[in-house]
């Protein structure tokens, strides 16, 4: 009986041993692969991380001017940059359907776009540290006031004249005998 005991005793002896070698051989390069997949998914977190933060950034700078050229860019990259927080984007449904109101109701947007910079600082992890009137307060002079009012007074000035001018040749050209009427 001793004999069969000492025979399976060499025998799982040498099955763990091969194990053991298996192990010793593998080990290195599985360890490689996971090192490997744990940095690239750690550089694609934040990667996003970052974008998703410059996004934020840009839209705390323009709150102002929420219709700056880069605070309509950073708008439109919301759908992407957030395309795993429902939160952020239903909080960006609900500000782009604001803008969709004629005639614009300023404390509609604003509200909205309070919402959404919340969102956004609570997906990035900022949401404890900023409180809404932190989103809401802004800084922005008298003389900017100023400055962008006369940008969209000139601009509507300029539409008129060339929505003048578009009926002006639309007129004209119906009086012309070419091409002939049918």
């Amino acid at each position: 009986m001793s004999e069969v005991i000492s025979l399976l005793a060499a025998v799982f002896s040498a099955i763990a041993t091969g194990f053991a070698a298996f192990g010793s051989i593998n080990a290195p390069k599985v360890a490689a692969k996971l090192a490997e997949s744990l940095r690239r998914e750690s550089e694609i977190h934040n990667e996003r991380q970052k974008h998703k933060m410059n996004v934020l950034s840009m839209l705390m700078q323009e709150r102002a001017q929420i219709y700056s050229e880069n605070a309509v860019q950073a708008l439109n990259l919301i759908d992407i940059v957030f395309n795993d927080s429902p939160e952020v984007r239903e909080a960006w449904s609900e500000l782009f359907l604001s803008f969709q109101i004629v005639p614009i109701v300023p404390h509609v947007t604003d509200e909205r776009l309070r919402k959404l910079l919340g969102a956004m600082a609570k997906d990035i992890g900022l949401s404890d540290k900023l409180r809404n009137d932190d989103l809401g307060r802004v800084y922005h002079p008298e003389i900017r006031a100023q400055e962008q009012f006369i940008k969209d007074t000139q601009r509507k000035l300029t539409l008129t004249s060339l929505l003048g001018q578009n009926s002006t040749i639309a007129n004209n050209s119906s009086q012309t005998p070419w091409p002939p009427k049918p």
